[in-house]
């Protein structure tokens, strides 16, 4: 999957920019607060819907403008999309080849993204919400079942804490309560398949991953249910039987604490919690690890690898570690790296890249003409 072409009208502090990109390496350079992150949150924002910066919409437009356009040119199964966002205050109009597109999770997925960015050590430094929220938005690229998947779960799961507050009223029938129970198992059970089939995927490769450009072993990701799901021909016998013994439970605290709703994976390194035993740098390499074993598990169900969005990935990184990263990356992947200084990036890496240098939202300088 390859990038071609990038436009923008009004969002962060681009009034216009039009952007074309080579297909393996593209170092965009610049001071802090000069906009080099914002073109990857736009690239994130026409691939997810969603920045992966601000949880408001409104935030992305440029002050004291009424709309916001994001516009891609990709190519994809050797074929040419026009992607197309057009966000103002009656909402998010998307559109694929001048087509629109009323389902979010029809328009999700058409541009595949990965991005790395400081922020990505939330993921295992904060809480649970976090790890899930990673799942659901990486998996949902992958499979457009899993975002109306989520979608249903979510409505049944609303529907079914609602009734618990009702049965601890004294007021409930329990045949209807039955039904609420076998759809919302039947939801999380999928759920549950999606999730672990993913973390198997990246188990496949991030411990070599980690091995390469670390150097320690026995990085892997731990999957962490309410419910024992080894066995999938047995998983809705045993969300049942765990949902039938929490029943008293739930109902004092009028919510549903059995389900994929409180998933959790933790990094484990050697068996051991990474989090409470690893230092600082192999934190920031497990999850870069995590990342580049997404682009395998990308290429593996789709066919094709993803574009990789790297946020001032060089900084974080001392030379050595830098240098195992740039020869993991050498590979037929779009990747499009933002840094303040082109001194932290290794000469033979950016010999055949387009470069652009950004200042105040503008591109004052690039190499790729």
């Amino acid at each position: 999957m390859i990038i071609k072409n990038l436009s923008l009208k009004n969002f962060r502090n681009y009034s216009k920019l039009d952007i074309s990109f080579n297909d393996k390496l593209n170092i965009i350079i610049g001071n802090n607060a000069q906009g080099k992150t914002n073109i990857l949150e736009s690239i994130y924002y026409l691939s997810i819907t969603k920045s992966f910066l601000s949880a408001s919409d409104k935030n992305i437009m440029r002050r004291e403008e009424v709309f916001t356009s994001l516009d891609a040119k990709i190519k994809t199964d050797n074929k040419i999309k026009n992607i197309n966002i057009i966000l103002n205050e009656l909402g998010k109009k998307l559109t694929i080849n001048n087509k629109e597109i009323k389902k979010h999770s029809e328009f999700i997925g058409n541009l595949k993204v990965i991005v790395f960015s400081p922020d990505n050590l939330r993921i295992i430094k904060e809480g649970p919400g976090n790890r899930r929220k990673f799942l659901n938005i990486e998996i949902s690229q992958l499979y457009e079942r899993y975002i109306n998947l989520l979608n249903e779960f979510n409505v049944i799961l609303r529907q079914r804490n609602e009734y618990l507050k009702i049965i601890k009223s004294g007021k409930y029938n329990l045949d209807y309560f039955s039904i609420l129970n076998d759809k919302f198992i039947s939801l999380s059970v999928e759920i549950y398949q999606y999730r672990n089939n993913f973390i198997n995927l990246i188990n496949k490769y991030i411990t070599n991953i980690f091995r390469k450009i670390s150097d320690y072993d026995g990085l892997y990701l731990d999957y962490i249910t309410n419910v024992d799901i080894d066995d999938y021909d047995k998983i809705y016998e045993n969300m049942k039987n765990k949902l039938d013994n929490a029943f008293d439970r739930e109902v004092v605290y009028g919510s549903s604490l059995i389900g994929p709703h409180r998933d959790d994976f933790g990094f484990k390194l050697a068996n051991n919690d990474l989090l409470l035993y690893g230092s600082q740098g192999q934190l920031k390499m497990a999850i870069l690890s995590l990342k580049l074993a997404e682009i395998d598990v990308f290429n593996e169900i789709c066919g094709e690898n993803p574009v990789l969005l790297l946020d001032d990935l060089f900084s974080e990184l001392d030379i050595e570690k830098r240098n195992r990263v740039i020869n993991y990356l050498d590979r037929d992947i779009q990747t499009i790296v933002t840094t303040t200084d082109l001194n932290n990036i290794d000469s033979k890496f950016i010999e055949n890249s387009y470069i652009y240098k950004i200042e105040d939202g503008a591109v004052i300088y690039k190499n790729s003409d």
